[in-house]
């Protein structure tokens, strides 16, 4: 009896599922937390320098006395809203009167007061990572997207020889120690390293226990699986928000987001192996107790005798390099790498960016997870009814739109049409997020089985690249001053998506079709017409195809998957 026919005996997605998969989605939240709170604890309040002979000086203003001293020491901006030069002071500052900081000459500062109406204090505030260090903030947020680069390879692929219990475990521990740690963090150096932990560390909590959840749901409802997972981080967002919102100290933030995820360590006694990955080990009394205990939840019975040797015959592949015998699958594969890549650096970068559009940043965070809500809704109703191409095409196209239109108001409008800037951008972060979620199941139906897994790998770095980078260019307003520097990040986001929507125009349309075995089968997927008479669904029925190999934010999984 095939693995999919026994999930098929217990129900697709009965009782004893859906209680494991939506525990196993709970950890995604701490993940969307996590991964989103560095717009908070990283946040740049508007600041200048600090007046030597103030003990006592504060962004704001004190009184007559304090505001002549600050106009006299401090030189005007010459872009942006603030008053103040944030990284100049003038010479010859000796004394209090006013009269004697007349002068032209200036010199950079080494500290700062910062306007605490957005943050009482930030890992920013706290090392001045402001001026000359302002990119250490971008290199921050770099070492968290290359610790996911890392940990899908450290932490995730041996969970194929470990297997998946064991590696969650060793990445819930992981991910409290250093979530936690980081509220006390004394440098630079430290921080960098615990972040890379935290970012290697949650995709492996995210990978592993999606797959533990999924390899248990039936072929019909896996779709529906990989989108609602997607909701938790989403939710996740919503609730760094709002604690964030009330509690405006970097350190306090990051303990009370933090310190709940302890409660993880008890998933050691609720979450079971994965089955599936017990019966490629040969556990198949470890496997037999878990499915039969699934069937008493679910009400079902199962055969006395559910395993056979052909259960562990592993399936035919191909080495990558085989997509080099064929020109269209070059192309194919090249267009499906860029798009990866694109969908990651809009995905994560507008994500990050938002701090960077004006406004209240805790509104624009809401405000951008709401357009993720919509987002996943928006391919969970329509993935099935459009089409993976004409929706992935769609939402890069338009999104890229409306990144790449917020040159308008910021070139015709200036201050005044900020409100439109901040809507074409996180209404472009909708579509960003609406590709993510299609973009991880279309690749899957456009590769063949005999490479599919290699080819998700090479794919996933591709975005995790994307991704690593993602920080400097949502950053680019601290390099580039004024207006203009908070629109060029969303016009490098916004072409950079169309230009990607485009190519994925070449791309051939794989709904209601079956999936392709073979590297010929992939050859004609272009002449091959739609067949409504053969869907997905029933395709994997028939053939005990393995679509629980995939995972969103593209992660691949399975017993015989690399990321």
């Amino acid at each position: 009896m095939k693995y999919d026919a026994i999930v098929k005996l217990l129900g697709d997605f009965g009782p004893y599922q859906k209680r494991l998969y939506f525990l196993l989605c709970i950890p995604m939240i701490s993940v969307g937390i996590q991964t989103m709170l560095t717009v908070f604890t990283l946040g740049v309040p508007d600041h200048r320098c600090a007046l030597p002979d103030w003990d006592n000086d504060t962004y704001t203003i004190q009184g007559e006395q304090h505001q002549n001293a600050v106009l006299a020491a401090i030189p005007p901006a010459t872009e942006g809203t603030q008053l103040y030069s944030s990284c100049l002071i003038r010479n010859a500052i000796n004394e209090t009167d006013g009269q004697a900081f007349n002068t032209n000459s200036t010199r950079k500062c080494e500290k700062w007061v910062y306007d605490s109406d957005m943050f009482s204090s930030t890992v920013v505030t706290k090392f001045g990572w402001v001026c000359d260090m302002k990119l250490t903030k971008s290199h921050a947020q770099m070492m968290f997207m290359l610790g996911s680069l890392v940990g899908s390879v450290l932490l995730v692929s041996p969970s194929d020889f470990i297997g998946r219990k064991k590696m969650f475990m060793v990445s819930v521990l992981l991910h409290i120690v250093s979530t936690i740690v980081t509220a006390f963090s004394p440098s630079f150096a430290i921080i960098g390293i615990l972040y890379f932990i935290i970012g290697m560390s949650g995709i492996a909590i995210w990978s592993n226990a999606f797959v533990v959840g999924v390899e248990l749901v039936g072929p019909s409802k896996r779709v529906l699986t990989g989108i609602i997972c997607e909701l938790y981080w989403t939710f996740g967002v919503f609730l760094a928000t709002t604690i964030a919102y009330f509690v405006r100290d970097w350190r306090h933030l990051q303990l009370i987001v933090s310190t709940p995820t302890a409660l993880f360590l008890a998933y050691y006694w609720f979450m079971p192996e994965s089955p599936r990955w017990l019966i490629s080990k040969r556990k198949f009394e470890e496997a037999d107790r878990i499915l039969r205990h699934a069937a008493k939840i679910n009400k079902t019975t199962l055969p006395p005798n559910i395993f056979s040797q052909g259960m562990l015959q592993k399936k035919t592949e191909e080495p990558l390099c085989q997509i080099f015998t064929s020109p269209s699958l070059v192309i194919r594969s090249l267009v499906i790498f860029l798009n990866w890549f694109v969908v990651s650096l809009g995905f994560y970068g507008l994500g990050l960016n938002v701090a960077s559009l004006g406004g209240s940043v805790y509104t624009n965070v809401f405000i951008s997870a709401g357009a993720e809500l919509v987002g996943h809704i928006a391919c969970l109703l329509l993935l099935d009814r459009i089409g993976r191409k004409s929706l992935h095409c769609t939402c890069m196209l338009l999104g890229g739109v409306c990144c790449t239109a917020t040159l308008l108001p910021v070139v015709y409008g200036g201050g005044s049409l900020n409100w439109l800037t901040i809507t074409l951008a996180l209404t472009g972060r909708g579509f960003a997020v609406a590709s993510f979620d299609v973009i991880w199941l279309y690749s899957s139906e456009l590769f063949p089985t005999v490479i599919r897994n290699s080819a998700l790998a090479a794919a996933n770095i591709s975005a995790r690249v994307g991704g690593t980078i993602s920080p400097y260019i949502a950053n680019l307003a601290l390099v580039i001053t004024g207006d203009f520097g908070r629109a060029v990040p969303l016009i490098i986001f916004g072409t950079s998506m169309a230009v990607a929507g485009l190519a994925a125009l070449a791309l051939p349309e794989t709904l209601n079709n079956p999936l392709p075995d073979t590297i010929e089968d992939a050859r004609q997927m272009k002449r091959r017409s739609r067949r409504p008479d053969i869907t997905r669904t029933d395709y994997i029925r028939s053939n005990g195809e393995e679509l629980a190999d995939l995972q969103p934010n593209g992660c691949v999984s399975s017993t015989k998957a690399r990321v």
